[in-house]
């Protein structure tokens, strides 16, 4: 890219979206996520199976990229060539560094239990009829709220929808394809997906608030000779 710096606007209101999340992730656990779970679990038997679990590959190729990013980023920096391409690689790195951490972290908080069992003989809704949370014993075997693979992508993907404006239409694209993939596969109630889906969005917007933050101190600061 020619440009080496462009201001990222941001907006304001994101209280307003959490309350709204919130509200939600509220709504679908108690009126819709057992039947949408149950619903899906007949489509995860069925031929389109692996259509819907491809769908979610770009998520597992954006984590394994994570450290070839940064040291791309830091051949560039070597090589004094960090324009405004450099900056949406460490900005989308970064943020998906950060909501990775802030997901696995609440997965051991919530503790909730499967959708369906997968592997160790986990409880779950549809193989023991276990609903709900056990609070701070997050494992392997209650780790689905909120769904890692959906606050990846929006993590990313809300990083290109406010850097590349006119690849809007690729967000809400990649978006929605993971989020099908999600819920074909009963991988995931849709609250565990709404839960995500915010905090890979507002894990991007705060890593760009603070980079913007950080690069507007370092500018007022005065070296004394």
């Amino acid at each position: 890219m020619s440009k080496k710096h462009k201001k990222i606007k941001l907006h304001k209101g994101h209280v307003i979206y959490g309350l709204i999340a919130v509200t939600l992730i509220l709504i679908l656990y108690f009126f819709v996520d057992e039947r949408a779970a149950i619903f899906f679990n007949k489509i995860r038997h069925t031929s389109w199976y692996n259509t819907f679990d491809s769908m979610q590959y770009t998520v597992n190729v954006m984590v394994s990229a994570l450290p070839y990013a940064y040291i791309y980023l830091i051949v560039m920096l070597c090589l004094k060539r960090f324009f405004y391409f450099e900056q949406f690689i460490f900005v989308a790195a970064s943020s998906t560094f950060f909501a990775s951490c802030l997901t696995n972290l609440l997965k051991v908080v919530f503790g909730r239990y499967w959708t369906e069992t997968f592997a160790k003989d986990n409880l779950s809704l549809v193989r023991t009829g276990t609903y709900g949370f056990d609070f701070f014993h997050g494992d392997i075997k209650h780790a689905s709220f909120p769904s890692g693979h959906t606050t990846v992508i929006f993590a990313v993907m809300t990083v290109v929808w406010i850097m590349y404006p006119k690849l809007r239409w690729l967000s809400v694209v990649m978006c929605s394809i993971v989020i099908v993939g999600l819920l074909g596969c009963d991988f995931h109630f849709p609250s565990d997906i709404v839960a995500g889906g915010f905090i890979g969005s507002m894990s991007a917007v705060f890593i760009i608030h603070m980079i913007q933050t950080f690069i507007r101190n370092v500018e007022g600061v005065k070296v004394e000779e």
